[in-house]
């Protein structure tokens, strides 16, 4: 027999076939950051515990459970279905929670709680109350479903993907401001480096030697020296760019430059920082890859994909085991995401609180995004906690 939600109705409605909807309970919790609200109706729709609201705390869960245990006795319950809506991350602890309670929890898609709401007959609850009403009409239909379970290794790589994504775009952010600073202390040095600030000879300048003045006064050799003393190998063309930027340079009055060079080296400190602590990200999200179990992929989703350009960068485990080398001057058709770096597409307002639809995250990652991927995602983009958009270093 064939349902219109499909595989998932199909099983729940073979579940309560022949059992009486007075004592089939549907009890819908809508999730805050700190309190959520919940409601228990039985399969008709009566309502049996008003709306209620309760901390996320213990005590909290200690209400909710009183709550639930009091409709299960008036009525005899046979089947009871707890629904919570993914919101984010917020929901997460409480899932767990009522899982460790041997409660019955599915997770329901937040864009199918917004649709629901706008029921004509919902309009009779408060507002407060809508949210849990819609999520209880998608619980008596059958909707929702479980919870995603991470053994160790999963739940690890998706704090550590996550750590590295939000580090990335802190700083890509970071960048742009640091271009625009760039273009106050010294005009064109950045046009002189296809690569922008993934050169390394770019950031010793910008470290050690952002005054033009004194890239004048070094020329091209004494350039090329203050470069290699720091361990960074440049060529004397590029040093002869570098030195003909300095002398084609505008400069800002004298009374307005220290302060620039000062937010310069506090911006750079951090920027090194984030770059540090990308590094690391890296480094365990490759000790933890022989650990994941793989996953296969529906689809390559284009928005999920880096730029043409990042393709060429190496994968994740060969840039945490490979050979150090000395820092050298990237090819000049080498183009980077630091390079004037462009925000990131954003995602869709569903994919933010919606992760009952995303497959576990895969081992099989290339470089330049994890091969993490929606099930059935319209849009194509990816919207599962652990996906990674871009892995740069």
């Amino acid at each position: 027999m064939t349902f219109v939600n499909g595989e998932v109705q199909a099983r729940f409605m073979a579940r309560i076939r022949g059992v009486d909807p007075q004592r089939c309970l549907a009890i819908p919790v809508d999730v805050g950051k700190a309190t959520a609200v919940a409601l228990v109706a039985d399969h008709y729709g009566e309502i049996i515990v008003a709306p209620f609201e309760f901390a996320l705390t213990e005590a909290g869960f200690a209400v909710l459970s009183a709550a639930i245990t009091r409709a299960q006795l008036e009525r005899d319950a046979l089947v009871v279905r707890i629904g919570v809506e993914a919101a984010g991350h917020y929901h997460r602890t409480l899932v767990a929670r009522l899982r460790a309670a041997g409660l019955e929890v599915v997770e329901l898609n937040p864009k199918a709680v917004k649709d629901a709401r706008g029921q004509q007959l919902l309009r009779t609850l408060k507002s407060d109350a809508r949210d849990c009403g819609a999520m209880a009409e998608l619980l008596i239909r059958g909707s929702g479903r479980p919870p995603q379970c991470r053994d160790e290794a999963l739940a690890a790589q998706a704090a550590w993907v996550a750590h590295r994504r939000r580090k990335v775009a802190a700083q890509v952010m970071l960048s742009n401001q640091i271009h625009g600073q760039l273009d106050l202390i010294f005009p064109g040095v950045t046009g002189c480096f296809a690569n922008g600030l993934d050169a390394a000879s770019l950031r010793v300048l910008i470290r050690d030697l952002p005054d033009p003045d004194r890239v004048r006064r070094l020329g091209v050799e004494g350039v090329l020296r203050f470069v290699r003393r720091r361990g960074v190998r440049m060529s004397r063309p590029k040093a002869a760019q570098v030195v003909q930027a300095a002398q084609q340079a505008l400069r800002l009055p004298g009374a307005e430059r220290p302060a620039p060079l000062v937010v310069l080296a506090a911006d750079w400190a951090l920027f090194e920082a984030l770059d540090q602590q990308i590094q690391d990200a890296t480094t365990q999200l490759a000790a933890l890859l022989p650990d994941t179990p793989p996953a296969s992929c529906s689809a390559f989703p284009v928005s999920a994909c880096s730029p043409p350009a990042v393709t060429a960068r190496r994968s994740v485990t060969q840039t945490a085991t490979a050979t150090p080398r000395p820092p050298t001057e990237p090819p000049a058709s080498s183009r980077s995401p630091t390079s004037r770096p462009a925000a990131p597409d954003p995602a869709p307002a569903s994919a933010a609180k919606d992760r009952s639809n995303c497959a576990e995250p895969s081992s099989n990652w290339a470089a330049g995004s994890a091969c993490t991927t929606p099930i059935s995602s319209p849009t194509g983009a990816s919207c599962c906690p652990a996906a990674s958009r871009r892995w740069s270093l």
